[in-house]
């Protein structure tokens, strides 16, 4: 299985100078910089209306891919299905979608959490119907009403776009299961990884997808030593961070979503994390494969594999 590394830039807030997208502070980091340390992804969190991403940052990234933040209902489902598509046909399948745990709240219209989340369910179905369709599509539901909605210029096998979603509910866990393509865990421990990736497999499986989800985990590198709660914290040490996320890798994640590298000299020692783990990684599956297959215990990574 490999293993993909996504750089999550500091907060704004946290930038001494924030003038210039895919920069952190001190000698600066660009998309270029960390695609050569390992990072094959860029998580862009800023939420907000899709046309107003940086078409020249996106042009810099290349060839990495961009995640952008979308909230469900911060934009009708055509606009958001058209703006998409347009991106993913600009800059040859680099972008993916990431659909946060918040989003626009109308009181009046979502008045639970499991009301938000049937929200959530109804505008990716209509992104994905969207993107998809030959033909424009008409749709009344409990949150939108579209008539003669159509995405143009697509192609002729549509639009696809991975989609990433997060959670800990039952209800997040099935709307997850019949939607992500990347399912960012919250666990804090290998155990708990495992257990939370079999509940997500568990309700994909309810919607036909068995194997069809893969997973990441948030974690801190922090080459200052400073140590954040709640979250994983990986050891100042490559060698010993590489380890840490060996461990996840066994218990079926395949990304890490990194952040708290905010100069090039954090860079620097985190490409050696990187480089220890694929390589790690490579070494573990052909190993595997030369023993006829997934070693004893293990069954949890096979539909990883064949996803």
């Amino acid at each position: 299985m490999s293993v993909v590394f996504t750089f999550v830039p500091p907060a704004t807030a946290d930038q001494p100078d924030a003038s210039s997208k895919g920069h952190v502070s001190g000698k600066q980091v660009t998309t270029a910089s960390a695609w050569r340390a390992g990072f094959q992804s860029w998580l862009s969190d800023e939420q907000g209306e899709l046309g107003a991403v940086d078409l020249a940052f996106m042009r810099q990234s290349e060839p990495q891919q961009i995640v952008l933040t979308h909230g469900a209902g911060e934009l009708d489902p055509v606009t958001a299905a058209r703006r998409l598509a347009a991106l993913q046909l600009q800059y040859n399948g680099r972008i993916a979608l990431r659909v946060p745990a918040r989003g626009l709240i109308d009181t009046d219209q979502q008045p639970s959490h499991i009301a938000f989340w049937r929200r959530v369910d109804e505008y990716i179905t209509l992104l994905k119907r969207l993107w998809a369709n030959e033909k424009p599509i008409d749709h009344e539901g409990p949150f939108y009403s579209i008539v003669g909605g159509f995405v143009p210029r697509k192609g002729a096998r549509g639009i696809v776009v991975p989609i990433r979603m997060g959670g800990l509910s039952g209800t997040t866990l099935n709307v997850a299961g019949k939607h992500a393509d990347i399912f960012e865990l919250a666990a804090v421990s290998p155990d708990e990884a495992r257990l939370l990736a079999s509940r997500v497999r568990s309700a994909a499986a309810r919607h036909g997808r068995q194997g069809k989800v893969r997973f990441a985990l948030p974690v801190v590198f922090d080459a200052a030593g400073r140590e954040t709660s709640g979250e994983v914290n990986l050891s100042r040490q490559p060698a010993q961070a590489a380890l840490q996320l060996l461990g996840f890798v066994d218990a079926g994640v395949s990304e890490f979503m990194v952040r708290g590298i905010r100069k090039a000299e954090d860079l620097d020692a985190f490409e050696h994390v990187a480089s220890f783990v694929q390589n790690s990684s490579a070494r573990r599956e052909a190993a595997w494969a030369a023993n006829s297959g997934v070693a004893a215990g293990r069954f949890d990574m096979a539909a990883v594999r064949n996803s």
